[in-house]
């Protein structure tokens, strides 16, 4: 297992590895252009070389991006939905070009405009086109808390995607701690958590869990309202996220940190010392130098 985090690629995309360093995370996660714009990021040569460089040098890895946050792949528009698909495709590339393990992916919502199963139906084809066009990154769903009409917060739906595309090998899913207690899945005991993965080796498999998320909750369970908190923090606490981290399923996932850090400027060494102290890892070594976060929209935790 490999504690990281969220991590800002402000100023440098290189930076995202001396700033994952700086905190004691083993892999990071992070942001190809700015997450809430449509346009493209753009990257000299140099630049890519430097991330794989650094990424190699400190032991960083494996890394993921977290696509941006206006796609959508169950738009009723269909405009929207091939712009979302274009967008997505440029940011494999990119991962492609970077080395990265995967795209961890929001899917998107039907609106309250189309039915159910045919915003599942547009999800499953617009996968496929972005499959097709891109290589070897995994494209991984992640799990939704249930806000609005959101997809992803039922395994099944997640299940009933890896069927419709043939369970191809490069999707997979990245779970959210958080948004698996919100939507209702109750990770709080040794045999309510066992129930859950069993749910989820039914509809998906475990074999597919390829990224974790490790955040609190900020709002009670079943609550279907997507707020992270500091691990030990919120409503899932210490000894559940024992019982989650010692789990057969998790124990060789990589975890990614997306809270908002003891000083409000995102995920932080303390919360990375207390998931390995739950995971039973070894302490630490004293801070290592690297570049700081920087104080923008990217440094902070990821919804």
């Amino acid at each position: 297992m490999r504690v990281g985090a969220h991590v800002s690629a402000s100023g440098h995309i290189a930076h995202s590895m001396t700033r994952a360093a700086a905190i004691g995370a083993e892999c990071a996660q992070l942001f190809v252009g700015a997450p809430q714009r449509w346009f493209g990021a753009k990257y000299e040569d140099a630049d890519l070389a430097e991330f794989r460089r650094l990424a190699a040098e400190l032991g960083i890895g494996p890394n993921v991006v977290h696509a941006l946050y206006l796609v959508n792949l169950a738009a009723p528009d269909p405009e929207l939905r091939t712009r979302s698909i274009n967008a997505l495709v440029n940011q494999m590339h990119w991962c492609e070009k970077l080395g990265i393990m995967g795209l961890v992916v929001h899917v998107g919502s039907r609106k309250n405009v189309v039915p159910h199963q045919e915003a599942l139906d547009a999800v499953a084809e617009g996968i496929e086109k972005i499959l097709a066009r891109s290589s070897t990154v995994r494209f991984l769903i992640e799990n939704t808390a249930g806000m609005g009409t959101s997809i992803g917060s039922d395994f099944a739906d997640i299940g009933f995607l890896v069927d419709r595309l043939g369970r191809d090998e490069r999707l997979g899913v990245c779970l959210d701690t958080a948004h698996t207690f919100e939507a209702g899945h109750d990770i709080r005991t040794r045999d309510s958590l066992e129930a859950v993965f069993d749910e989820f080796d039914h509809f998906v498999g475990v074999d597919r869990l390829a990224a974790i998320h490790a955040n609190d909750s900020k709002t009670p369970f079943a609550s279907h309202v997507d707020r992270h908190e500091n691990i030990g923090y919120g409503h899932i606490g210490e000894e559940s996220f024992g019982y989650f981290l010692e789990h057969a399923a998790v124990r060789d996932v990589p975890l990614y940190l997306e809270v908002p850090g003891m000083t409000g400027r995102g995920p932080d060494r303390a919360n990375i010392d207390v998931l390995r102290r739950l995971a039973g890892l070894v302490p630490l070594t004293p801070l290592s130098s690297g570049a700081p976060l920087a104080e923008d929209e990217d440094a902070v935790s990821v919804p």
